[in-house]
């Protein structure tokens, strides 16, 4: 990050970096399956970084970890909001440790960031997260999930747009949720998102639109593109919107199983997963790219 603050004004030059990026998520969290009761409410750990305090929410599993993730949420959204997909991670066997960034709606108007000044904060969590899940799970193998601009972020962990200095070795996967769209500036021009050194699963929609950067539900699918060839999946479900990841879609069971199996196979070097995540066709509800 030593970079980053110079770099960041360059990239804000004739650029509206985020300022709509992702849709705001003021939606009401979904019903969640009974499967919630058996898991413990997070504990909150306050995390001091760069003169502020990151609200950090850990979720564990029932029993012993064996991984852990770092999950990003979307622009303005919580990690309350995806409790639905944290407790898919649980039941795996993740330990999730998911941060409230600055431009959550949770925060009062007088205290919440801007998407543009969310950028750089959004990258300290990563950072300061990471350095956290380092010292309390050492010998647990990281990886990074991800919706929308939180998508991005765990692309910066993985090595993308490499003038923030912000790559965290410990990451050795990264699941994408959507995207924020490919933002001129900042994921433009190409080469910004072909450095990515982890291998890759993207989940997007054949209806996942987003203002200003993503109108066309096939543009997310350049993050997937742009990735290196071999380490990466793209799937794409038919019908689903930027909303996915809440869970009140269809074919969302069949994408849980495939992000678990991605994980497994990349985190825990699980053989069956990676069997299992290979022969993976593309069927009437979801169509897989690789």
């Amino acid at each position: 990050m030593r970079k980053a603050a110079g770099v960041l004004l360059n990239c804000l030059v004739g650029v509206a970096l985020l300022g709509g990026c992702a849709a705001m998520d003021t939606t009401s969290a979904p019903v969640v399956g009974t499967q919630k009761a058996a898991l413990a409410a997070p504990e909150h750990v306050m995390l001091p970084a760069d003169g502020r305090t990151i609200d950090l929410s850990i979720y564990r599993p029932v029993t012993a970890p064996l991984g852990a993730i770092f999950l990003s949420h979307g622009a303005g959204g919580s990690p309350a909001r995806l409790e639905l997909l944290i407790d898919r991670l649980r039941d795996a066997g993740f330990v999730v440790l998911a941060p409230l960034h600055g431009d959550s709606l949770l925060f009062p108007e007088d205290r919440r960031e801007d998407l543009r000044t969310a950028l750089m904060t959004r990258i300290g969590d990563l950072q300061a997260v990471s350095a956290y899940s380092a010292e309390a799970f050492p010998d647990l193998p990281y990886g990074a999930v991800g919706h929308s601009y939180g998508s991005l972020i765990g692309l910066i962990g993985g090595g993308a747009l490499q003038m923030f200095d912000a790559r965290v070795p410990r990451i050795e996967a990264v699941a994408s949720f959507s995207s924020p769209g490919i933002i001129p500036g900042l994921t433009e021009p190409e080469g910004r998102l072909e450095t990515v050194a982890v291998p890759t699963l993207m989940i997007t929609g054949t209806a996942d639109t987003v203002e200003p950067f993503a109108l066309d539900p096939q543009s997310h699918a350049t993050y997937f593109e742009r990735q290196p060839a071999g380490e990466r999946t793209l799937l794409v479900i038919n019908g689903a919107s930027h909303d996915f990841v809440y869970g009140e879609e269809a074919h969302y069971d069949e994408a849980m199983d495939l992000l678990v199996t991605f994980l497994r196979a990349e985190l825990l070097d699980d053989a069956a997963a990676a069997t299992k995540l290979a022969s993976a066709q593309t069927g009437s509800g979801i169509t897989i790219r690789r």
